[in-house]
């Protein structure tokens, strides 16, 4: 099958653009099509980071109505005259839409190849070694991969994720599921193959640590594995792609995933959006956006190792590294010599007793960054740092992410809704309504 890749939709080097009007039919604001799902946490994030641009630039007006992952086009996006279309849309129907217009459109879907539109997407290969990294620092040396044969964006995580790890030694097995299209997703095929798959994990060589195409494939996984009476994460760790918040804590257990940066994506969306209805030129390239980074949650709560006094020591770093604890302490614990552990920790885990230690630590940062508004003082102090500048020159040592940063990316939002911070929302929408848009 021919997968639709970023290479097929770039003609001589450069993506052509079909052009807005002249100027003076432009309205001011610009009209605006935001074609999103807003069921999703991916969407709205997203389309926060819309609204952010607009906020810190030109007012739109903005039309755009409530969608699920694969509604079809929006019958109002059919006769709408605007200046520009952001879409989202995973139905190849789009592509009849934009080929009759003639504004600026930019794709966040990948529907609209040889088309000559703009595309952004998340870069699916430093996701695939993002997982991969996250599940080899807790010691797993197999690995399983479980995404959707046939759409390009599994299939690219994939590949990285079983190039990352065989390239460090490892082996990987893949699912070879049944080629899936849109239809067959909505229609929750995968009940029909969740025996196949429970006797795929059960014929795994444990421990092995599985990613998941995306998050609601992981929670199918996780299904597979009751059924298959694979313990989980003691025998298998699964990690995710999408950190959708509702599905990641109703998970059992609670689901490790990959942070998309949704926000940055829509953000830049709506940067470039504005750029063409100024009549800039597009990038001769796919704009690729890097994940976040990893909400650590119990799936992948475990650490694989073959040695049971490295796992003693992991298992108590684990448990008190926040108290402050030092290698002094983890080998009083132990009753073994600094040498002998030493060797010990590099032989099965690559890393130090210290950098367990930090890593443990930094974790708990992380998570305290991301989910509560405590001041850096606070965290520093419950982490084990004990002074917040250490802490953050750590973070940024291991990361290189600053506390202000991390947080900003990820940490607790109340934007305003975007109906407050657009002036031209209500007329908009009753535009879009009239023209069959859904409320």
């Amino acid at each position: 099958m021919k997968l639709n890749t970023p290479t097929s939709r770039v003609r001589d080097g450069v993506l052509k653009q079909k052009r807005a009007g002249p100027a003076s039919a432009r309205s001011s604001p610009p009209r605006v099509a935001l074609v999103v799902e807003t069921s999703t946490t991916f969407g709205r994030r997203l389309l926060c980071g819309v609204a952010a641009y607009i906020r810190e630039n030109r007012p739109w007006s903005v039309y755009f109505s409530e969608r699920s992952v694969y509604d079809p086009v929006p019958e109002w996006l059919k006769h709408w005259n605007g200046d520009g279309i952001i879409s989202r849309i995973a139905s190849p129907e789009i592509r009849e839409v934009v080929a009759r217009t003639h504004v600026p459109v930019v794709d966040l879907n990948g529907q609209l190849g040889d088309l000559g539109v703009p595309l952004i997407s998340n870069d699916h290969a430093a996701i695939g070694r993002m997982a991969a990294a996250h599940l080899m620092e807790r010691g797993f040396t197999r690995f399983g991969y479980v995404g959707h044969s046939g759409t390009y964006w599994s299939e690219r995580r994939g590949q990285e994720f079983m190039q990352t790890v065989r390239a460090a030694g490892y082996e990987c097995v893949e699912y070879q599921g049944t080629v899936e299209d849109i239809g067959s997703l909505r229609q929750a095929s995968w009940e029909l193959e969740i025996d196949v798959v429970a006797a795929w994990v059960a014929g795994l060589r444990k421990p092995v640590g599985i990613l998941a195409g995306h998050d609601f494939r992981a929670l199918q996984l996780l299904a597979a594995c009751r059924l298959a009476g694979v313990a989980v994460p003691e025998q298998a760790a699964v990690i995710g792609v999408g950190a959708d918040d509702v599905a990641c804590e109703l998970a059992d257990p609670p689901l490790s995933s990959v942070i998309l940066n949704a926000w940055r994506m829509g953000y830049e969306a709506a940067a470039l959006l504005d750029r063409l209805m100024r009549k800039e030129p597009p990038p001769r390239h796919e704009v690729l956006i890097p994940p976040l980074d990893v909400a650590s949650r119990q799936s992948t709560g475990t650490t694989a190792i073959g040695d049971p006094v490295v796992a003693k020591a992991v298992s108590f770093i684990r448990e008190h590294a926040c108290d402050g604890i030092n290698v002094e302490d983890v080998l009083a614990h132990l009753v073994i010599s600094r040498t002998a552990l030493q060797d010990r920790f590099r032989k099965g885990l690559r890393r130090s007793i210290h950098d367990v230690v930090v890593e443990a630590r930094i974790a708990r940062v992380k998570e305290l960054l991301a989910q509560t508004t405590l001041s850096l003082a606070e965290i520093a102090e419950r982490t084990g740092f004990n002074y917040p500048e250490y802490m953050s020159t750590i973070l940024k040592q291991r990361t290189g992410w600053t506390p202000a940063r991390y947080r900003q990316e990820y940490g607790p939002k109340t934007p305003p809704p975007i109906q407050l911070a657009l002036p031209e929302f209500a007329a908009g929408l009753t535009d879009a309504r009239s023209a069959g848009g859904r409320r």
